[in-house]
């Protein structure tokens, strides 16, 4: 089996801490916003591949990842890592910080699973995780921007899940946990306690889970139970509370 992972946001934090562990089994294409300020962290290690891409300019993501695909052809496995979190208050977010967040995000990581998508596929094999966050499921005050973006990234992530259900492509979420990264340099744990849930969902066999969220090892609800909504109906049933 081909055994190329591509991952973004290398320099640092889960990424590089993903390198080091995955490139023991794969060869790794590494993903760095800078190669002369992050380079150096992979050096001698001849199962790594390192690219340079600023994830905020989707002109560069559609031309770069367009020729790792051309270069590299079939990239079975993908993690979308690299992440951008712009703290402020709710009134002091302008346009250009929100949609600083979605590309990094959403939007890159969406770019980049539709490029490789094709030759998942064609091989009938692939094996997704985008990494998101608790974030959009608790909207902590002065994270609008990063809790919106991860949502959106969530979304995304089920329904690609949900349209290739029918074959053996596995997109879920990963959420990797209260770790130390440079967003979050106070946190409690070591970026390598995600490891174990990274192994599960690049392992997952036909009949495994997509579209679905997963943290420290739990599968984490993303949706409420909405049994007896009926959308199209416009109608619920009586155990919600009607407020007029």
């Amino acid at each position: 089996m081909n055994d190329r992972v591509l991952i973004t946001g290398t320099g640092s934090g889960v990424g590089l801490s993903l390198v080091r562990y995955l490139s023991q089994r794969f060869h790794v294409i590494a993903i760095v916003r800078s190669i002369d300020k992050d380079g150096h962290k992979f050096q001698g290690n001849g199962q790594v591949t390192l690219l340079q891409l600023d994830l905020s300019d989707p002109e560069a993501v559609e031309t770069v990842i367009g020729k790792i695909a051309d270069e590299h052809g079939y990239i079975p496995y993908l993690i979308n890592n690299a992440g951008v979190n712009i703290k402020s208050d709710f009134d002091a977010l302008n346009h250009e910080k929100i949609m600083q967040s979605f590309q990094v995000n959403a939007f890159a990581p969406a770019m980049i699973l539709r490029k490789l998508l094709p030759g998942m596929r064609q091989h009938n094999f692939g094996r997704v995780i985008n990494i998101t966050s608790g974030a959009p499921l608790n909207c902590f005050p002065q994270f609008g921007a990063y809790s919106a973006s991860k949502a959106a990234l969530n979304a995304l992530t089920v329904t690609a899940a949900r349209e290739n259900s029918g074959s053996n492509i596995k997109i879920n979420l990963m959420s990797p946990g209260p770790v130390r990264t440079n967003m979050a340099p106070e946190a409690p744990m070591d970026p390598s306690v995600c490891h174990p849930t990274v192994d599960y969902l690049l392992t997952l066999d036909e009949k495994g889970p997509t579209g679905r969220f997963f943290w420290l090892g739990y599968e984490i609800p993303l949706f409420p139970n909405l049994e007896g909504i009926h959308w199209l109906e416009g109608r619920a049933d009586d155990h919600y509370r009607k407020v007029f």
